[in-house]
């Protein structure tokens, strides 16, 4: 709010506006609205198996061999038990640009990392991966296509090249059998 609008409100009356920030008092300083949140505190700690993901971390860019580009920006979230990629897909040939999110955690019940994948073509899905086995992080689930108004059974499979260079090989269940999708080679910036 501005001087001169602060100004004309008290001079009809009305009390300068006060700031409430949590529990803690008030707090002028803060902007208009703005509440503090404490920091979560209990539970568990993050699960060291989230370290396995370390490599994702920072920004990707990953180049498909049907031409497509993703960039991703990754970053733990809720005290490190998830690590969230914002994604931003680009289909040159279609000239299609498509923004999405994929949550990767691990679920200690089930001794597996699970994913939650959802952009805004409409597709989405769920996958489960046990972690590193002979040097593949293969991912396994149920999505929906959006675009294709279908169900599918997607696998990616991860393997490093070191620790800023990964490939992604994207396979779709047909029939029973695995059709390979497409390809990435992505490189991280730390």
């Amino acid at each position: 709010m501005t001087a001169e609008n602060r100004g004309l409100l008290a001079a009809r009356g009305f009390p300068p506006a006060r700031r409430r920030t949590g529990s803690t008092g008030w707090n002028r300083s803060a902007p208009f609205g703005a509440v503090a949140r404490p920091a979560p505190t209990g539970g568990p700690p993050p699960s060291e198996r989230m370290h396995d993901l370390d490599f994702l971390l920072g920004s990707l860019r990953c180049l498909f061999r049907t031409g497509a580009v993703r960039t991703a920006r990754v970053r733990p979230i809720l005290g490190g038990h998830y690590y969230q990629l914002d994604l931003t897909h680009v289909r040159p040939r279609k000239k299609e640009r498509i923004r999405g999110s994929w949550v990767l955690g691990w679920d200690r019940v089930d001794s597996a990392f699970v994913s939650y994948y959802f952009d805004d073509a409409g597709i989405q899905g769920t996958s489960t991966s046990p972690g590193w086995l002979d040097g593949h992080f293969v991912l396994t689930g149920s999505f929906v296509l959006g675009e294709l108004q279908q169900h599918a059974v997607i696998k990616s499979d991860i393997t490093r090249i070191d620790e800023d260079h990964f490939t992604i090989a994207e396979h779709i269940e047909k029939n029973g059998t695995w059709v390979l999708l497409d390809t990435q080679d992505c490189a991280r910036k730390r």
